[in-house]
């Protein structure tokens, strides 16, 4: 009689995280001409338009299979991938070292607060890899799935609220220094 060993615990591979960063130009000499490039060419969406934008794009999948009256987690992967837009302005001849300077913070500023929009990403692929370590096996398929399932949408309505209060908070970033209040 031939028996089949039960399988060894999965590998729960650390998340694939993939970031791009995406540039608009803009062009302008004065601080109202590059406000208004960044009111015109600024991410857009449904919301309305942003002067800097991250996306994440998080997938994540995993298959069971019943093994001796257990189920056990089968290939297991996060994917997120966060694409992060961003404006982009190179002075012209003769530019006011005032002005470069009010550019260059407000640079880091836009890049500091989307760059925690990015980390909220990472975290909740982290956290979905943390919640299959966590579940591995179970002693049925149905149950297996559906906590993961369960825990998997209360780990991303965290990552929405934690996205929507930082904008709050932060005035999409008006109190970390992206506005241009010049």
């Amino acid at each position: 009689m031939f028996v089949t060993p039960p399988l060894p615990p999965p590998t729960i591979p650390a998340p694939v995280i993939m970031e791009d960063v995406r540039y608009y130009v803009i062009e302008g000499r004065s601080e109202s001409e590059l406000v208004a490039q960044m009111n015109a060419k600024g991410y857009l969406d449904e919301h309305g338009r942003y002067w800097g934008y991250t996306s994440p794009q998080l997938k994540w999948s995993f298959d069971t299979e019943p093994v001796e009256g257990r189920c056990y987690l089968v290939d297991p992967k996060v994917v997120v991938i966060i694409t992060t837009t961003l404006p982009t302005w190179t002075p012209p001849p003769g530019t006011s070292a005032a002005l470069m300077a009010k550019w260059r913070a407000f640079d880091r500023a836009i890049r500091h607060h989307e760059g925690e929009h990015a980390q909220i990403a990472r975290d909740e692929a982290r956290e979905l890899v943390a919640l299959m370590r966590k579940h591995r096996h179970d002693v049925s398929c149905s149950g297996l799935d559906a906590s993961l399932q369960a825990e998997g949408r209360v780990i991303m309505r965290k990552a929405d609220a934690a996205n929507a209060e930082l904008d709050k908070r932060t005035g999409h970033g008006a109190t970390e220094g992206v506005a241009i209040s010049w």
